[in-house]
């Protein structure tokens, strides 16, 4: 079985057979050498250490910073060939701290910049360098990720660089005693800190750039949140609609002005009967689960699938914890988009979803393809009748139970044939014709199904 690549799709079977992980160790060794590979590879959970050893050596940072993430190589053993790799170092906690005030000493502020976001940790001598460095973008960036000494705060609240004020505005590191002496030209970040204390926020209402940073804070006084209610423009409105901090009376008053009433629907503290009184009138998205319903207790629950409102039904099925006999009640509901919602839960049997399919249609067929307790044959059933309804296909080609049989049928939608060609059951012959397209080359060659002499062709001939 012989597989014929155009040049274009090389890279992306290589790719793909990188990832794959049928793939036998005799092929890992020599792909191990190919730098273009290096962070495909470095994602495998099967690396000896003489792989890793390999990576490293490519001097990609990406591939340290994963190495390191995973475990696979130490700080001290990685060879170090250009700054990137060096960030990616010092990014680690059991990194040298020489590294990183080395890289403090950098004659490029663009790399001094940097460090103090990659680094996690900071000797106080390399706190003061940066803090004293001339580009005030470094020392933006030490404030906004390290917590300075407060002293050094204080001194860096009169910095010349109103850049590394509004930065020091928005830190949370930032001690309140300094946030109060930023005034109101980092009005903006002083509202949208959250270390910034309430009284000081509720001072910044009158400042219109601070008002939408306000109306997301959880701690202000009530008078604040009715002030803000008076706002005309949406932003702060929206904002308000979601904090879970915000008055009942307020929130009553703000789903009679938004025209989207989603976004109250989405505060986590809306009282039920609100949430009833909207829900039929309300646009909220199929696969949502609102913050309140994620919250009920089970007697709320149950009170709420009591309901004859269609859509208050809906959002109570979309929740993916409910009780069983909720969930089995749900799959018998009426409304074809209640039974929908709930045709993707694993409890949901053989049987029930042949029922479910029967009597709500393609419609529910995405949902009940995705349920992983979905029979082969229910597979199919659906795949006959998809006719190149993507959704359905896509949904399907992503079915462990699905057969090779079923996947054929699903090969139309291109999405579909994707996900198809990475599929263990898609016969192999088809597997080995994916290879010579572009766009499922990689999918293909990461199939576990494929034969080993055919990987060995694919390396080989590339």
């Amino acid at each position: 079985m012989s597989a014929v690549l155009p040049g274009r799709s090389v890279n992306a079977v290589l790719e793909g057979l990188a990832s794959n992980p049928a793939l036998p160790g005799h092929l890992l060794d020599r792909l191990v050498t190919r730098p273009e590979l290096a962070w495909e590879l470095a994602s495998r959970n099967d690396l000896s250490s003489d792989h890793v050893r390999a990576l490293l050596a490519h001097g990609d940072s990406a591939v340290v910073s994963e190495l390191l993430f995973k475990g696979l190589a130490r700080p001290e053993n990685v060879p170090i060939p250009d700054e990137s790799v060096a960030l990616a170092v010092v990014e680690h906690p059991d990194a040298d701290p020489a590294l990183a005030r080395v890289l403090a000493f950098h004659p490029d502020p663009a790399i001094r910049s940097r460090l103090p976001e990659w680094a996690h940790h900071l000797a106080p001598d390399v706190v003061d360098l940066l803090a004293a460095d001339p580009d005030p973008e470094v020392v933006a960036g030490l404030v906004t990720f390290h917590a300075v000494p407060p002293a050094l705060a204080l001194s860096l609240s009169r910095h010349p660089s109103p850049d590394v004020r509004r930065a020091l505005a928005a830190s949370p590191h930032t001690p309140p005693a300094v946030l109060a002496r930023l005034g109101p030209s980092a009005a903006r970040e002083l509202a949208s800190n959250p270390s910034t204390p309430a009284a000081l926020a509720a001072e910044l209402v009158r400042h219109h750039e601070a008002r939408y940073f306000l109306a997301s804070r959880p701690d202000l006084p009530p008078a604040v949140y009715e002030q803000l209610a008076s706002e005309i423009e949406p932003g702060p409105l929206s904002a308000l609609a979601v904090n879970p901090a915000v008055p009942v009376a307020v929130l009553r008053r703000l789903s009679g002005v938004l025209r989207r009433l989603s976004g109250v629907l989405r505060n986590p503290a809306i009282p039920l009967d609100l949430l009833v009184e909207l829900a039929p009138s309300a646009r909220v998205g199929s696969a949502e689960v609102l913050p309140r319903i994620a919250s009920a207790s089970e007697a709320e629950l149950r009170a709420l699938a009591g309901s004859s409102a269609t859509q208050v039904r809906l959002m109570v099925a979309m929740r993916p914890d409910l009780p069983l006999d909720l969930v089995h009640r749900f799959a018998r509901d009426p409304d074809p988009s209640v039974a929908t919602a709930v045709a993707a839960h694993p409890s949901l049997t053989g049987a029930q979803l042949r029922d479910l399919v029967s009597r709500c249609g393609a419609r529910s067929h995405p949902r009940v393809a995705v349920n992983p307790s979905c029979p082969a044959d229910l597979l199919h059933h659906m795949a006959l009748r998809a006719a190149g309804a993507g959704s359905t296909c896509r949904a399907i080609a992503g079915n462990p139970a699905a057969s090779g049989e079923t996947l054929l049928l699903c090969l139309e939608d291109a999405r579909a044939r994707h996900l198809a060609a990475a599929h263990p059951n898609l016969p192999v012959a088809v597997v080995v014709e994916m290879l010579g397209s572009e766009f499922t080359a990689s999918a293909a060659a990461a199939n576990p199904s494929l034969p080993v002499p055919v990987m060995e062709e694919l390396v080989n001939g590339t």
